[in-house]
């Protein structure tokens, strides 16, 4: 496997597993929600399994993926990848409250919310991770994409 197939697999997987935890943790709330149906618990037993599955496949990437150069580029194209999902916020966020309950509140608005928080809590542990190498490469990343936009 060439290392772009290799980071292309390892991205693709990572994503995965983000929307499988985001999946899991809508099921739980509205699990909650549902008062305990069998249904919602059903819903909820899948997702787990899903999380559990895309642990695995990304475990056995991290076999293949054993060059520093490989996981500084995967976590630098990784954190851009979570920036450009954070900054559609506002659009996919639109006005929408915190303060709305669970009972109130729309599917959607639900799974974005919950989406969001993910992508920013995966930013900062990522970005928290960074050697100093890969914050400076990452700090050019994402100037150039500035530039690239204005």
């Amino acid at each position: 496997m060439t290392m772009h197939r290799q980071l292309d697999g390892a991205l693709q997987g990572l994503q995965q597993l983000a929307y499988a935890r985001i999946a899991r943790e809508f099921a739980r709330a509205w699990h909650a929600r549902a008062n305990a149906s069998e249904e919602s618990e059903a819903i909820l037993g899948e997702a787990h399994r899903r999380v559990l599955h895309c642990e695995q496949a990304l475990a056995q990437l991290r076999v293949v993926l054993d060059d520093p150069r490989q996981i500084a580029e995967l976590k630098v194209s990784r954190a851009l990848y979570l920036r450009m999902l954070l900054e559609s916020a506002p659009t996919r966020l639109q006005s929408w409250s915190d303060c709305e309950t669970l009972d109130d509140m729309p599917k959607s608005h639900l799974f974005e919310w919950i989406s969001y928080d993910f992508e920013q809590l995966e930013l900062a542990e990522l970005e928290g991770s960074m050697t100093d190498e890969e914050a400076v490469s990452y700090a050019r990343a994402i100037n150039t994409a500035a530039r690239v936009r204005d």
